[in-house]
């Protein structure tokens, strides 16, 4: 009897051992299942190199190239959908499954945007695969990689254009007749509508609907940087 004691006992403890909490994965704080975590790692807020973030990395495009004026912003609300917000989104994506993931699958084969829309560049679409693959998290970069001395349109400037501004600035004749996503063309606008672009980029327009993008304000460090491209001349 006292042995089969111990031996019960000995399976108790193991079966113990094998029930356990969920542990969220390292270097990831908030809900991992869902969304809402803020990468940190080391006693640090840096971001492992190879994470995507949603509200940094993901958000801005989506915002952008499928929101943009007359499409699913919450204003016209095209087909019923309004693309702006984490939940929305998530309603055409499926974690760790692009093939499952609706919204992906029009952006990826080029359906949408439309194609007379600006479209979404390859590093781009690659970036919403590696972020629906990551989990599809609601996560933010605690430290968003912003260098104030990239200052040229080629290196820096074209890079945010594309990211927040090409979704309405993409292609002829672009919003207010404004195009960004060529030198040329960006130039003229940072030099003849100087003050009004800082204005814009400030959120401090006299007439709201000019402060840009209409997503929400860059930051500190991205005004910075096309502050000194157009202060500098509008270098290419």
């Amino acid at each position: 009897m006292k042995r089969l004691l111990i031996i019960l006992g000995v399976l108790s403890s193991l079966t113990i051992a094998c029930t356990h909490d969920g542990v969220a994965p390292q270097g990831i704080t908030g809900d991992t299942t869902t969304g809402g975590g803020t990468i940190t790692g080391g006693g640090t807020t840096t971001t492992p190199s190879d994470v995507v973030c949603f509200q940094t990395d993901v958000l801005p495009l989506f915002q952008t190239y499928c929101a943009s004026a007359g499409c699913h912003n919450a204003t016209t609300k095209a087909e019923g959908l309004v693309l702006i917000s984490y939940a929305n989104i998530m309603r055409g994506i499926s974690a760790n499954n692009t093939s499952g993931s609706k919204y992906y699958k029009v952006i990826q084969n080029g359906s949408m945007p439309p194609r007379n829309k600006p479209q979404l560049s390859s590093i781009q679409v690659t970036t919403i695969a590696k972020w629906i693959n990551q989990g599809a998290l609601n996560n933010t970069c605690a430290v968003t990689v912003c260098d104030t001395t990239k200052t040229t349109y080629n290196n820096g400037i074209s890079q945010l254009f594309a990211t927040y501004c090409n979704g309405c600035h993409g292609v002829s004749p672009g919003s207010g007749n404004v195009i960004l996503s060529n030198y040329a063309s960006a130039k003229s606008a940072g030099t003849s509508m100087k003050t009004a672009f800082l204005n814009g980029i400030n959120f401090t327009s006299a007439n709201a609907a000019m402060n840009m993008p209409q997503s929400g304000k860059l930051s500190s460090c991205q005004i910075t940087q096309i502050t000194k491209w157009i202060n500098g001349g509008c270098p290419q």
